[in-house]
This record gives C-alpha cells, structure tokens and sequence, in this order.
C-alpha cells in the first residue's frame, strides 16, 4: 500500500498523462488514457462479513416483500445514528431493535393476515405440507435474497407445522415471521462462495450477494425478480451482466426517487426536523402559520423538489446541485423568506430569489436551518459541514482539550457577534490551526441567516460574505456562494467528493481521506460522463473494488 499523501501534495499525474499520451501516438481527436494515480493511498480492502440491515432498509424489504402499501415505520435504529447517511457495516442488535423488528412484524402480519391464502398461492387439490414446503422454497428465496438449502426449507416446516395445529392460514403466517426475523433476512451477507468461507484468501461476491449488493445501493430493498434471474442464470457473475442490470434499475421510478432520497441525506436534509428558531424568524407569518414543525415540513419537501430538480431535469449534472439558484416554495415559505410566489398557497412552485445569491444546496433554507442554531449561523458547523461532506477535505485537526480551555471560553464570550468571534478564532494559536481551515467555507453563505433567509445586516452590522481561501482552491478571495459554488466546481472538488461519498455508501465504510487512489481513478472516469447521478452511481456500482472480499468474515 502506498502512504497516503501528505496534505497539499497533488495527486495529479499530468506529466505522466502526457507522456504516455505521446508515446502512444495519439494525433488530434479523441480523449487521452486514464493514468491509475500512484501518489495516493490505496482503499482499504473490504472483508468478507455480515452486512445489517438499516432500520429503513428493513421497512423496505418487509414492504416489498409483503406488499404493503407503506413501509412500517421502526421504533429504534439498532444503534444508527438517526440522521447516518448510509447503513455502516458495524452496526449490530440490541434488544431495542429486536423488539422493534418484532412489533413491526407484528403490525405488517395483521395487514398480511385476510390474503395469506393468496400469498401461499396454492395449487388444486395440493395438499397443505406439500404448499408451505413449495412455498417455504420460493418465498424464502425472496426473503433470504438466495436459494435455500434442503435444511432450511425443512425447519420453515417448524413453524408451520405449529400454526397448521390451528389452521393452514396460522401455519403460513408463522413460517413468514419467522424468515422476516431470521438472521438471514436482517443480515446481508457478502461471504463468496461456500468453499471460500474459512479461507484467507482473496474471493469475489456470489451472483446472489452481487443482486443483493445493486439491490440495497440502487433500491434501497430486497432484490427485484429481474435480478434474482440473472443472478440464477449466473450473467451476474460477469462484468457485462452486473452492467446490464445496473442500467436497467437506473431506469427505474423509484430507484431514481431512492438516489434523491441518497442526495439528501449526504446534505443532511433531514436535520431541518431536529432544529428550532427564535420565533422572531417566523414573525412574517400570520400567526396561524407560526408552527415549526409545519414550517419544518415545508422546507423538506422545498429541499426534495429541489432535488429531484436538480438530479432530473436540464442538464442532470450534479454540479447543479450547488450552482443552481432555483427554490421551491408555497405560500407559506413565500411569505417567510420574501420570495415572491403567484402559485397557489398550498402548492410548491420553482422560483428564482430577486435577490439571485442562492446557489445550490448551500443556500437551501433547509439546509441552513439545519446547519444554524436558534439565534446565530453556528459559523464552526457550517464551515465543517462544507469541509467535510461537501469538499470531502481530510479531517481537520481534533481540537483536543481546547474547547473547555476557560481562558479560551472568557475571551469568546466578550465578543458579540459571530463573525467576531470567527475573526478570533482564525487569527488566534492554537484556535486557528483549525479554524483557518473550516470558517472560511461558512463565511461566504452569511448573506443567509439561522433560518435560511437572505439578510444584509447582521448584528446591527453589514453582512460581508467575503473569504480568503487557498489550498486546495488556488489562492483568492471568495465572495458569496454562487462564486464559491463556480470556484469548487471549476476545481473539480464536489465531483471527486461526489465521488468519495457514493464509495462510502456502497461499501458501508467511511472513505476519510481524499487522496484515495480507487476513488481518484473513478472521479477521472465519472469525469468522461454526462457527470449525472445516475452515471456517478453506475461508476461506483460496476467499480472494480466493490465485489472481491478478503479474510475471515466479519
């Protein structure tokens, strides 16, 4: 494994692009060879383990396998943070979880329970055994996203063989709760080939693990029966199948609605439900209006069409999701931000602010509220928030004991606004070695108050959304987020952390440093595209590190 680079070295090997572009004898036309990068440090291999299921990914599954109409909503996420942006690998159970897997079991049987025959769907004159044993094969292979083994089939006959003590309908319903609770069910498993479990050795994905690897990225659910065939036919054992079928979910409604739902939570989104203003921030409302949470709700939803917007229409670029400088808003947000708006109150429409400083996810008043406390911009949360999820920067400095330093505290607390207190921190040792790093990238967006609205004055001062910044931008001065925005997207800097995310939720491992060699090599390659989501998630599904595993299971 190569070191990774020290920060500020440039992993860009142009001398050597050229180079070879030369020798090859390439003449005008045509694009030059991708070069692998070498000056960085290679992905951390994946092991073979036992993948959990998020609390989300169970409802779905459960959903679709039962045909619900809705998804049941969990009580406990098992250990995941509740705003995670993807499932991780290391989450587990608990006795919280497990309950609340029960109950919503419980809940989806009973919905389950007046079509059981139907479900079972059994033949004339078939006898009972004989159905729940068809049926424990078929609807287990579904459940279990696999074939199940002489074994299983025949402990599925357990519980069945209990309930048929009551009646045939009982029997079947028990076998379902038992493969929905099953450790096969809420774990995926990505442990190669039977004869590879055990072995240190190198292996790949079955074609089964590949259906369920595209099945939880692209839909979020249990795999559907195209993939399934193709994963019995064995075409997903080879890199033209894989490929086959990850176009044809990407044409899918709802797995575009899935890499919506994955755009906002890599911004976020739903943090807009875990804060609260100073009332004065509603004050424009009429007073039957002032309702936080219905104010909460309607910037979602804003921050939703915004990006379905984005994602899906005009250029589809994801560039667009921090360039674009259009809102949606209702007759309520209207009203609330300033924003003319000639729709009608209850319905959303897509409009451009007079006073044309939004640009993009940034200046979403659903992403600043969430990023702002109740009365101030929280200048260190946005700023790390752009530096790490946006930029996908190399974490900054752990500021160790420094923020309970009371010499620290004292001279904060003197100074009354926040751009002076960013000033402090900027300028002052040791506060500075981080915060020169991370309070830049929140200056240019304080033309944009704790609620998202467009300000000029600030603490009874002017706003000046002006920033110097260098490495990894060249050196320059910043001023408000359509410039910032063109700034990083001319760096190429949120398409490689486009990149380093959508890696991060295939895996279920965080990818922490930028100087990544797989993710280098898959940005140049995304780079070649039209650059849409549906490209940057075609790259990463059909990338050569997402199936081979290595070592014991984990």
């Amino acid at each position: 494994m190569v070191p990774p680079l020290q920060p500020g070295v440039c992993p860009r090997r142009i001398a050597l692009a050229v180079a070879l572009f030369a020798a090859i004898g390439c003449g005008g036309g045509g694009e030059p060879p991708l070069v692998p990068h070498t000056d960085c440090a290679a992905l951390e291999a994946v092991p073979r383990r036992l993948w959990r299921l998020s609390a989300q990914q169970y409802a779905n599954s459960l959903k679709d396998l039962l045909d619900l109409d809705a998804a049941p909503v969990l009580s406990n996420n098992g250990g995941t943070a509740e705003l995670a942006f993807f499932s991780d690998d290391a989450a587990g159970i608990d006795s919280n979880f497990q309950f609340s897997i029960f109950q919503a079991v419980r809940a989806s049987m009973a919905q389950v329970a007046p079509r059981i025959a139907n479900l079972a769907a059994c033949k004339t004159g078939e006898a009972p055994a004989a159905c729940a044993q068809r049926f424990a094969a078929s609807f287990g292979q579904r459940a279990f996203r696999r074939p199940l083994d002489a074994e299983e089939v025949a402990g599925l006959m357990g519980p069945f063989n209990e309930g048929l003590a009551q009646d045939f309908d009982t029997g079947i319903s028990l076998m379902v709760e038992a493969l929905v609770q099953s450790p096969s069910f809420l774990f995926r498993s990505e442990l190669g080939p039977p004869e590879a479990v055990g072995s240190a050795e190198t292996t790949k994905l079955t074609p089964y693990e590949t259906a369920t690897q595209l099945s939880y990225l692209l839909r979020n659910s249990i795999p559907d029966a195209p993939l399934l065939t193709a994963a019995g036919n064995g075409s997903l054992a080879t890199d033209k199948g894989i490929a086959q079928q990850v176009d044809r979910l990407l044409a899918l409604p709802e797995v575009k609605q899935n890499l919506s739902r994955v755009v906002g939570e890599w911004f976020n989104v739903r943090q807009v439900f875990s804060k609260t203003k100073a009332d004065s921030y509603l004050a424009a409302l009429p007073e039957a209006d002032r309702v936080q949470s219905q104010v909460q709700s309607d910037l979602y939803k804003s921050a939703q069409l915004f990006i379905d917007s984005a994602l899906w229409t005009g250029s589809r670029r994801i560039t667009e999701l921090l360039t674009s400088p259009t809102v949606f808003v209702n007759g309520r947000l209207s009203g609330m931000y300033a924003i003319p708006y000639g729709g009608a109150p209850d319905s959303f429409g897509a409009v451009t602010p007079p006073d044309h400083l939004r640009a993009g996810m940034l200046t979403q008043p659903a992403v600043l509220w969430g990023l702002s406390n109740p009365t101030n911009t929280a200048i260190v949360k946005r700023g790390r928030f752009v530096h790490d999820d946006v930029l996908c920067l190399d974490p900054a400095p752990d500021p160790g004991n420094l923020l309970n330093d009371p010499t620290i505290q004292a001279k904060l607390a003197t100074l009354p606004t926040e751009i002076m207190k960013s000033d402090y921190r900027m300028a002052t040792p040791p506060c500075n070695g981080c915060h020169a790093l991370i309070d830049p990238y929140a200056r240019v967006l304080e033309s944009f108050g704790p609620s998202g609205e467009y300000r000029t004055v600030a603490d009874d001062l002017p706003v000046d959304p002006t920033a110097s910044f260098g490495d990894p931008l060249p050196m320059q001065t910043i001023t408000g987020p359509p410039a910032f925005a063109t700034a990083i997207n001319d760096n190429k800097l949120f398409t490689q952390c486009g990149v380093q995310k959508m890696t991060s939720y295939a895996i279920g491992r965080v990818v922490r440093f930028n100087q990544t060699c797989e993710v280098l090599d898959l940005h140049d390659e995304f780079l070649r595209t039209d650059q849409s989501i549906a490209s940057l998630f075609k790259k990463v599904a059909t990338a050569r590190f997402m199936r081979p595993r290595t070592g014991g299971a984990q």
